[in-house]
């Protein structure tokens, strides 16, 4: 085979290479990176390197995600604690992998992309079952595949702070394949098998940040379908979310025990500082201290944990101090102020509020930053690895060939699989 010949067959081993990383997504990322090394390689060697830059410059999206990174990384200049401002740029390296998933991305592979990311969902389900049943039906199986983090946790590679996210946006997408795509009854079975075990693992999971966002993308799901009768679509929300509480909060103790913990600590937040609910709360009110003072630019990326820990002492002395404010949006204002918000408002609003074509997966370029939109007022997500690989991951491949200056997009529109 001539080196031309071999060339010509890399976009699709990279494509191969792209499925095999949103199968990291609910796993882990140290595989992630490896993949995406050897995707890089590749795509250097395949050439035609003038094209492929001017393909990534057209692209809105490639200069919102680069100019977040960057807004952060330059309120480094006016941080103190430079190394602390380092180790936290390392975990948005998913933004500076953003323009390579999305110059490799192929439109027409979506469906890949998903298959590869929800058979991934499939098996850590299998798993949590499994670990699930050890833990509470039968002490005496032989230990499973189970992550290391508290004695509840059921997930096998990830705690639930990062696997409840990835549950929430599998359930959306099997959910939309059962309500939008046309299939046997077979498929049908499939993915309603999928998002039935995916919603008893979010209630067995316990990660309360992961099924806020799944009872948003499932009204939004019932808006999608209902979308010319916002009252029927109205109550068919109200229906489902209602259902997925009650059956949850009475099938579960687990989920009981630990919605009732929420809502007795946010009651009583004060006398409960140990707690998660309480902690956020204080973490919240710190943050917003810290942003009061320096409303413009922030204490830069590498500051905030000195800043709260000044802010902490003298506020609130009993609770211990934190090293990020749990609500991504707090985190990006009390780093870099003003042009800080704006850049994140430009990573998860442009996605959201951008025309794309009628090809089967507009609702989903909707539903994948109101996830993020919704899940970052808890967490400061995109600072957690596993969940922004995923927003960076389906963002750059729903948007791929999307745009209709984007030389990649077929000359006929019709749907694709989603």
């Amino acid at each position: 085979m001539s080196l031309a010949q071999w060339r010509e067959r890399i976009p699709l081993a990279n494509s191969w290479l792209l499925a095999a990383v949103f199968f990291c997504i609910p796993v882990q990322v140290a595989p992630a990176y490896v993949l995406s090394a050897a995707m890089l390689l590749l795509w250097l060697v395949e050439g035609d390197l003038r094209r492929k830059l001017h393909e990534l410059a057209d692209e809105p999206l490639v200069w919102i995600v680069l100019g977040c990174y960057g807004v952060l990384l330059l309120s480094l200049l006016w941080s103190d604690d430079r190394g602390w401002g380092w180790q936290t740029m390392q975990r948005h390296r998913f933004f500076l992998l953003f323009p390579l998933y999305f110059s490799v991305a192929r439109r027409e592979h979506f469906g890949r992309y998903v298959g590869a990311f929800l058979a991934s969902i499939a098996l850590c389900e299998a798993l949590a079952f499994y670990n699930w049943a050890r833990l509470y039906l039968w002490p005496g199986l032989p230990e499973g595949i189970r992550v290391d983090k508290s004695l509840e946790d059921t997930a096998p590679f990830v705690d639930r702070i990062f696997y409840t996210p990835a549950l929430a946006l599998a359930g959306y997408l099997a959910g939309h394949r059962l309500l939008f795509d046309v299939m046997t009854l077979r498929r049908r079975l499939v993915y309603g098998a999928l998002l039935a075990t995916t919603t008893l693992n979010l209630v067995i999971a316990g990660g309360r940040t992961g099924m806020v966002g799944f009872l948003a993308l499932l009204a939004l799901l019932a808006f999608q379908r209902l979308g010319r009768r916002p009252l029927v679509a109205a109550s068919a929300a109200a229906v489902l979310v209602g259902a997925v509480l009650a059956g949850a909060y009475q099938g579960s103790s687990y989920f009981r025990s630990r919605a009732d913990d929420a809502v007795d600590t946010f009651l009583h937040y004060r006398e409960r500082p140990q707690y998660s609910v309480s902690v956020r709360l204080v973490y919240a009110m710190n943050a917003l201290r810290i942003y009061a003072a320096h409303p413009l630019l922030g204490v830069g990326v590498g500051d905030y944990p000195k800043e709260y820990e000044r802010v902490n002492a003298i506020h609130t002395p009993q609770w211990e101090p934190a090293w990020n404010p749990h609500n991504h949006y707090l985190f990006v204002l009390t780093a870099a102020g003003i042009p800080g918000g704006i850049a994140l408002a430009l990573v998860l609003g442009y996605p959201l509020r951008r025309r794309g074509p009628a090809d089967g997966r507009e609702r989903i370029r909707r539903a994948v930053p109101v996830l993020m939109i919704t899940i970052c007022l808890f967490e400061s997500y995109l600072l957690r690895s596993n969940v922004s690989m995923m927003y960076m991951l389906f963002t750059a491949a729903l948007w791929r060939g999307a745009s209709p200056a984007d030389p990649v997009r077929a000359a006929s529109l019709r749907p694709l699989p989603a």
